[in-house]
């Protein structure tokens, strides 16, 4: 019954915007925004949840591209709370990175 009640919320796949596929095309450049933008909005109204010790991470993820996909966006792959999750990693991978290089060289150069 939950499973029936969750599909009727979510939007029809064939009108989400495949987000983070890999494209470069200015629109899915666009998309990839949008839905990263989106990502680290419903990560800050979970990040409480997501430092606890006791929560299920990988629910909170799910729960996270669930909402991705309400508004409108596919997240690819089997397990989407993990693609959601890999997302994060890397966008703190890379800045990290670039703050990096920022504090050693004084400024950036591109």
């Amino acid at each position: 019954m939950k499973m029936e009640i969750e599909s009727s919320i979510l939007p029809d796949n064939s009108a989400l915007k495949e987000c983070w596929n890999g494209g470069k095309r200015t629109s899915q450049l666009n998309i990839g925004m949008e839905a990263t933008e989106l990502l680290l909005n419903l990560l800050k109204e979970k990040w409480s949840l997501l430092i606890e010790d006791r929560t299920n991470k990988k629910q909170i993820w799910n729960d996270i591209a669930t909402g991705l996909s309400k508004q409108g966006f596919l997240v690819r792959g089997e397990d989407k709370g993990a693609t959601c999750r890999t997302k994060w990693e890397n966008l703190r991978k890379y800045y990290r990175t670039y703050v990096s290089k920022f504090n050693q060289s004084g400024s950036i150069t591109i």
